[in-house]
């Protein structure tokens, strides 16, 4: 919130009347959630199947896993590979031998 108190202290009355306007009818809110889409798409893009190695698109299958803290998130190409992933490594992870 910093960034965001720094750029309205800034701002002249002209602006922060625009701004206040455009947030009473709803287009900031819009202008995030567009760009939060857009961010998500951009993360997707550089991903590939932990499972088949395959290329992960927009329609990808995501699953969040771990402890409340220290959340963690795979992206899978095809349910298959979801699938196989939790049958195989969350159920089963392989141990290290204890010496």
């Amino acid at each position: 919130m910093n960034k965001l108190a720094k750029l309205i202290e800034n701002l002249s009355r002209e602006d922060l009347l625009k701004i206040k306007k455009d947030i009473i009818s709803g287009n900031v809110d819009r202008l995030i959630e567009r760009r939060l889409q857009e961010h998500n798409q951009i993360i997707l893009y550089d991903k590939q199947c932990p499972v088949c190695s395959g290329e992960i698109s927009q329609d990808a299958f995501i699953l969040e896993f771990g402890a409340p803290y220290l959340r963690r998130r795979a992206y899978f190409d095809a349910a298959d590979c979801l699938e196989y992933f939790v049958n195989n490594q969350l159920k089963h992870p392989t141990n290290k031998e204890k010496t």
